[in-house]
């Protein structure tokens, strides 16, 4: 009989013991499955890629360079005045986002196009060691049509800029889309060559601000005409075409928004 108690009492402490196991082991695999459950949460949230204006404000320099590229609109034509055109505004406004001090460089002339101006600029454009560039041609190009010979044209002239300042500076670029009133003269000519923008946005990783989304069924966003506005006197009153300060207003929201995707 001592030998029979004996042999459960035994029996017993062998089963507490296992039940002691199991506790142990299923704590360690919920730890161990808790702590890998936060191991891929921090790795999920340390691969989340930062925004473009994310990666500005993250460099080290305290001073940017902001350096708009292109035709009449990035020269200013027609806001109320010249430091509240869509450049100076956004240079501004990139300021404050990036609590960087931001300068205005840039090359912009009334009339250009891709490959009048673009091309032959870059160098300079270059040597300012931009941090920011708006590249905004192809309003120009669009105005003798887009037929093929038009559009390779102009493909080959904005994928050269965006190479080489892509190869040449850290620069972030953004690029642009043509530009047109509401139902404009140009307006069919302009989206195809909008498409070839995006095309080459695509395929070289660059952001695209697409001003259709402001003028496109919009007719408050340029005129009225006949209104002088003395920072651009020598270009003449404000005209029908070219944006107004409403419409250079919304081209910076879009530049910011543009920045923080």
């Amino acid at each position: 009989m001592k030998k029979l108690w004996l042999g459960l009492g035994l029996l017993l402490l062998l089963l507490a013991a296992g039940c002691g196991v199991q506790r142990h082991t299923a704590k360690s695999i919920r730890a161990s499955t808790a702590a890998s459950s936060r191991q891929v949460s921090t790795s999920q949230a340390s691969s989340v890629p930062l925004t473009p204006l994310a990666k500005l404000k993250a460099r080290s320099k305290d001073t940017l360079v902001y350096a708009p590229f292109g035709d009449s609109l990035s020269v200013g034509l027609f806001a109320d005045k010249k430091a509240s055109r869509f450049t100076s505004l956004f240079a501004r406004q990139l300021g404050q986002l990036t609590g960087k001090t931001v300068t205005e460089a840039g090359i912009a002339e009334v009339g250009k196009t891709a490959t009048n101006l673009g091309i032959p600029a870059l160098s300079n454009l270059v040597a300012q060691q931009p941090d920011v560039v708006t590249i905004e041609f192809g309003t120009n190009d669009a105005v003798g049509g887009a037929s093929p010979s038009a559009l390779n044209a102009y493909h080959q002239a904005l994928t050269t800029i965006v190479t080489t300042l892509q190869e040449k500076t850290t620069a972030q670029l953004i690029l642009m889309t043509t530009w047109s009133p509401n139902n404009g003269p140009y307006a069919a000519a302009d989206l195809k060559f909008d498409a070839v923008v995006k095309e080459i946005g695509r395929s070289y990783h660059v952001p695209v601000a697409d001003l259709a989304t402001i003028w496109q069924g919009h007719d408050d966003v340029t005129g009225p005409a006949s209104t002088a506005i003395p920072d651009f006197a020598a270009n003449g009153p404000r005209d029908t075409f070219h944006p107004n300060q409403r419409g250079h207003d919304q081209i910076v929201a879009l530049l910011i928004k543009t920045l923080e995707e």
